[in-house]
């Protein structure tokens, strides 16, 4: 196939927007409307905690979510894996070590928050989200970071299924505090 131009037109304007390397699981599995559950064949890791209170805390904390240096405060290395598409990110550390995309960003007056997603070619495949909330009835502020995920291939080592849960509810346990969770 031959590269499109910077001219596209129509149609063609589409191929020129998906550059890089393409999600290694399809996001419709996931984010069906009214799914609150992972489909079957996934695992997920769920961790929720109180920040505390306040408008100016929960602009800190979604700030620090979106802007990734929760995860970097969290010990999750992350590099930049390609100028020509800045949603790209390399993961050096954790479950989700290899190529990854942010795939949306949830920007809502009461929720702030980032969805990662595994690339063709990580070992991982797996779904990312975080999110901060903030009650305005109250004025709590809390943080939810939910990790679904399957196994690359039908065969696992024997006991690597229970290794890569751990690995993932870490990986949720770590941000939390990073974000300031108690």
């Amino acid at each position: 196939m031959e590269p499109t131009s910077g001219t596209a037109r129509g149609h063609d304007r589409r191929l020129t927007q998906l550059r890089g390397r393409a999600l290694g699981y399809q996001r419709s599995t996931l984010s069906a409307p009214g799914r609150c559950r992972a489909p079957e064949g996934w695992a997920e890791s769920v961790q929720t905690a109180d920040l505390g209170d306040g408008v100016e805390l929960f602009d800190t904390a979604a700030d620090d979510l979106l802007g990734l240096t929760a995860h970097t405060r969290a010990g999750i290395r992350i590099v930049e894996a390609d100028p020509d598409v800045p949603e790209d990110i390399d993961i050096l550390d954790g479950p989700m070590r290899g190529p990854c995309r942010l795939v949306d960003r949830v920007d809502e007056s009461l929720r702030q928050g980032l969805v990662l997603g595994t690339l063709e070619g990580n070992l991982a495949v797996a779904e990312h989200r975080c999110h901060v909330d903030l009650d305005p009835d109250t004025g709590a502020v809390t943080a939810t970071i939910r990790t679904t995920w399957r196994p690359r291939s039908a065969y696992l080592l024997p006991g690597a299924a229970r290794r890569e849960e751990r690995a993932f509810q870490r990986l949720g346990e770590k941000l939390v505090r990073a974000l300031g969770g108690r």
